[in-house]
């Protein structure tokens, strides 16, 4: 479904000095990895290690300096924008603050029918993907704000599966929410994934949570992947002293599900 390698990017701060050459930032230094269809891909690393960068540029929203990323065996990351409308609509991201990516000004039933623009069965469309993510039927007739922040979540999964994707980005998409609604999304995605026989990337900073829901997991640190293979293995026998500390680091997210079912 999608082939990345050799991929790099580099960006330039400001200068410090008037006479003085741009510093370079490298985000991505070498990052190479296929993701089949179906497939539960995970990407995890702290902040900084790169994950968004990527994330950008799977999604033709950037640019890498160098390197390739094909989709279904087509090089996406040379086209311009006007020749990536076949992405627009098989790939779909769902963002880390769901209040910030809905339009506080439009109702519920319109951002989910957005992505459709003037298809036919738009309203249907819109009932299924609420029932779908398990919002009530009248919650189309409502504003974002009138929502809590883990139904807001809902809303902006509804979102994206309404063009009928092949591939869901989630990025850092559960990080924002407490223990308990974390979980209730993160079903919810593995039950929708099945259901619409979706790939899913799954970006997070917490390997609990990845391992939870991804067959397979690539580690990343200050840009690079440092260890890739099936979630199991790599949680089981980490290779790299990096994974092992984040493995150590990371809490359980049963344990604390059942630490808040005792309180």
């Amino acid at each position: 479904m999608i082939s990345v390698e050799g991929l790099t990017r580099t960006y330039r701060r400001p200068r410090t000095s008037l006479f003085g050459a741009r510093p370079e930032v490298r985000a991505l230094r070498g990052v190479s990895f296929d993701i089949q269809a179906g497939g539960r891909f995970g990407i995890v690393g702290e902040s900084g290690s790169g994950k968004s960068t990527l994330v950008h540029l799977l999604a033709a929203l950037d640019r890498p300096t160098s390197g390739s990323i094909s989709f279904r065996g087509r090089r996406i990351d040379t086209l311009p924008e006007r020749r990536l409308g076949f992405l627009r609509s098989e790939l779909q991201i769902v963002f880390q603050d769901p209040l910030g990516s809905l339009d506080p000004r439009m109702r519920v039933r319109d951002i989910i029918r957005e992505p459709l623009g003037r298809a036919p069965g738009g309203r249907e469309r819109v009932a299924e993907l609420l029932d779908a993510v398990g919002l009530p039927a009248d919650s189309g007739e409502r504003y974002p704000h009138q929502f809590s922040g883990g139904q807001r979540q809902r809303i902006s999964i509804a979102r994206a599966l309404a063009p009928r994707p092949s591939v869901l980005i989630a990025d850092e998409a559960v990080s924002a929410l407490d223990v308990l609604v974390r979980a209730q999304i993160l079903d919810l995605l593995a039950d929708l994934v099945e259901r619409f026989d979706l790939t899913l990337v799954f970006v997070s900073h917490d390997l609990a949570v990845v391992r939870r829901l991804c067959d397979t997991v690539a580690v990343m640190r200050q840009g690079e992947i440092v260890e890739l293979g099936a979630v199991d293995e790599v949680y089981d026998d980490p290779r790299h002293p990096y994974t092992r500390e984040l493995i150590a680091a990371a809490p359980s997210l049963r344990g604390a599900l059942a630490r808040l079912e005792e309180g």
